[in-house]
């Protein structure tokens, strides 16, 4: 196995002087896209033309585009399109990654004739088939729809001549084992094999030594190190000020694009349902939701719609929400690595994000430990005061979107009117006071951020004296048993 190690940095080698088909080149340049990403040299470097790719790269690296450029040699070469049998085939661990890597295949490829099916859980099985039944060259879907339809021999790979595996960790956590298994095993054996990761856990190595021949082994050495564009906060919080402290922060920083994390489903239609109830703008994204409401969910942020998301962790992978300004993590994440995965939605293509950690007084060690191996060093800072929140609501409303635009004419009747009518200082008063009726109310939240020491320090001497206690039972027992007549 081939292996290459690198820092993951802006690349200065450029788009156009790569050997890529001339419309991707063309597609990409429109795109405004000029710099290549280290991931994006590496994989479509002549060098590694028509091997077998294991590739390693933090989320957000740009590795959908690398893959989605590398297949082109593969997919775009003069072959007579068969019914059912594809050339090329993505598989990805969620429906929202592969709709997502759909349309950057879309824009990507919209200047040739390549044609593209997806086939994702949750949506119409029938239609889906209608569509696998017909001529197409590349199919992009989810492990377990893909395997439904080769079962029921909708579908046949034995035409196919590349496969790529995308977020594979994802996919084996998720417990897709053996339908990727069935997926290789109804492949032809040269098929070429691109395998994508964030993470190099031993069950990786083992799936990339069974799948692939002689890959290889692209690493983007970023292990424990978090996004560089992502600056932590953190606050420490009672755990009865939670949901206040989401309220405010939102109410905060209500002009920016936030996705907001919570550990359970019920979490997010709780936290959701209360947003909406105070007027904000807010959708969100669960297991609990149906592909269409989970589509329209992004669709909506995507858009600009909505500015607010709240969400489990089935978001964390692969979606790609334009100019996310703010990841919150209402609930700590388990492990470091969905704390990077979470935290890996914003910062994206050299821009600049936010990631704001909550946590009580009883999370004191979950935290340290989460902080500690992700390598992340969070700003601890004392919570915003009522003071600082309407500070920011004067800002919004001396400096308000005031029209610039020429006056209508039935709009200057009114005006005129008003003027007539009113003193400039009832007018304004009124428009403040128009505004401030909208904002939803802030919350009293307890700013404990001091104690975290005396915290810390009890927490300690109590784990101290539960111990003793366990240990002198012990030794009571052990006596006990001792001396106790023989039966």
């Amino acid at each position: 196995m081939s292996i290459i190690i690198l820092e993951n940095l802006l690349s200065s080698v450029m788009f156009h002087n790569k050997p890529i088909n001339q419309n991707l080149k063309t597609a990409i340049l429109n795109k405004g896209f000029s710099n290549l990403t280290e991931v994006q040299d590496l994989v479509i470097n002549e060098k590694n033309s028509g091997r077998d790719l294991f590739v390693s790269s933090q989320t957000g690296s740009g590795k959908t585009l690398a893959y989605s450029l590398s297949i082109s040699e593969n997919i775009l070469v003069d072959k007579k399109r068969s019914k059912s049998k594809p050339t090329g085939l993505i598989v990805t661990p969620t429906r929202e990654l592969a709709l997502q890597v759909f349309e950057e295949i879309k824009w990507l490829y919209g200047n040739t004739d390549l044609v593209t099916v997806t086939s994702i859980g949750g949506m119409d099985i029938k239609k889906e088939r209608m569509k696998i039944t017909k001529k197409f060259d590349l199919l992009i879907g989810t492990p377990g729809r893909i395997n439904d339809h080769l079962r029921k021999k909708y579908l046949n790979l034995s035409n196919l001549s590349v496969l790529v595996l995308d977020e594979a960790d994802e996919m084996l956590d998720l417990g897709f084992k053996d339908d990727l298994d069935k997926i290789v095993n109804s492949s032809p054996e040269n098929t070429r094999t691109l395998l994508f990761s964030a993470t190099l856990p031993k069950k990786i190595i083992s799936l990339a030594n069974k799948y692939q021949n002689n890959p290889v082994r692209i690493e983007i050495s970023n292990k424990n190190k978090p996004h560089s564009d992502i600056a932590y906060e953190s606050y420490f919080l009672n755990r009865r000020d939670n949901e206040n402290a989401i309220f405010n922060l939102l109410r905060y920083y209500d002009d920016k694009n936030i996705l907001v994390f919570c550990s359970t489903r019920s979490s997010v239609t709780h936290i959701h349902s209360r947003l909406l109830n105070r007027g904000f703008d807010v959708v969100c994204l669960s297991g609990a939701l149906n592909q269409s409401e989970r589509f329209k969910a992004l669709q909506s942020m995507k858009n600009g719609r909505c500015k607010i998301c709240i969400a489990t962790d089935v978001a964390a992978r692969g979606i790609d929400l334009v100019n996310l300004d703010i990841v919150i993590h209402a609930d700590l994440p388990r492990n470091s690595e969905g704390l990077l995965h979470r935290s890996g939605r914003t910062g994206r293509a050299g821009n600049k994000g936010k990631c704001i950690l909550l946590f009580s007084p009883n999370e004191i060690r979950h935290y340290e430990r989460l902080v500690s191996s992700s390598g992340i060093k969070p700003k601890l800072n004392k919570f915003l005061s009522r003071g600082e929140i309407e500070k920011k609501d004067n800002k919004i409303i001396i400096d308000g979107v005031f029209s610039k635009n020429k006056i209508k004419n039935d709009e200057q009747i009114i005006l005129n009117k008003i003027i007539n009518k009113h003193s400039p200082e009832d007018i304004a008063l009124a428009y403040i006071r128009n505004i401030k009726e909208k904002l939803s109310p802030i919350e009293e939240v307890e700013d404990i951020s001091k104690e975290i020491d005396n915290f810390k320090e009890k927490q300690s001497k109590n784990n101290f004296k539960s111990n003793r206690k366990r240990t002198f039972k012990f030794k009571n027992r052990r006596k006990k048993n001792k001396f106790s007549p023989k039966k």
